[in-house]
């Protein structure tokens, strides 16, 4: 598989980095205690240090959300990822455990505060560019339609899967998944050490908890 950063994201965004694993013969399980246990100490030890109040104030936050402007996203409306997990984790709004590759993400999206993109590989045809998007919608995950146009998104030949907030819920990952596209949406600060120790430490997570094996990994700039 080949994964580009399009020239459409270089007018608006010329400092854009992605860091991406692939990773095969996975194992997604509905639960693991140990997992749960890992996720319960980290939202412990964040909710001392993070309040709803200053979250928008913190670097990598403010780093994410001064790319949502370039690309068309009102970052008030729309929240990366990594923010809505420490949001719904400070608003009390339930358990962030979906399944043992879910968890990992949404974990390392606490840790991080850098939005990360689990998605099935299977469900991905062809070669995967991110840029903006062409007229269009798709169905996320919650089964609600967006549109597509003039946003910035990661696509494949069926058209457009995923970003820092959406996820289409054709690629999403499920205890049927078997091979993983984890994607690490770097903000216009992280440098590449920092970008390689996020993809390493997810990467790790994921394995531990899922099993696998790791097919490729490389972090792409325009």
């Amino acid at each position: 598989m080949k994964i580009n950063i399009h020239e459409s994201i270089k007018k608006i965004n010329p400092r854009c980095t992605l860091g991406y694993s692939i990773i095969r013969n996975v194992v997604v399980h509905g639960a693991s205690p140990s997992l749960a246990q890992e996720l319960f100490h980290l939202q412990m030890e964040a909710a001392k240090f993070y309040n709803l109040e200053e979250l928008i104030n913190i670097p990598p936050i403010i780093g994410v959300r001064s790319i949502y402007k370039k690309v068309d996203f009102n970052p008030f409306r729309y929240n990366a990822s990594s923010e809505e997990v420490v949001r719904r984790m400070l608003q009390k709004k339930g358990s962030d455990y979906v399944n043992s590759a879910v968890t990992v993400n949404n974990y390392c999206s606490i840790k991080f505060l850098v939005p990360l993109g689990l998605y099935d590989l299977d469900k991905i045809a062809g070669e995967v560019s991110y840029k903006l998007g062409d007229r269009g919608t798709f169905v996320n995950i919650d089964g609600n339609l967006i549109a597509t146009d003039e946003k910035a998104f990661l696509t494949d030949a069926q058209g457009a899967f995923g970003n820092p907030t959406l996820e289409a819920a054709h690629t999403k990952v499920t205890l049927a998944t078997r091979n993983i596209l984890l994607v690490v949406y770097a903000d216009e600060e992280s440098k590449r050490e920092e970008l390689s120790h996020i993809l390493d430490f997810t990467k790790e997570m994921i394995l531990t908890h899922n099993s696998g094996t790791v097919e490729a990994q490389a972090i792409i700039t325009i």
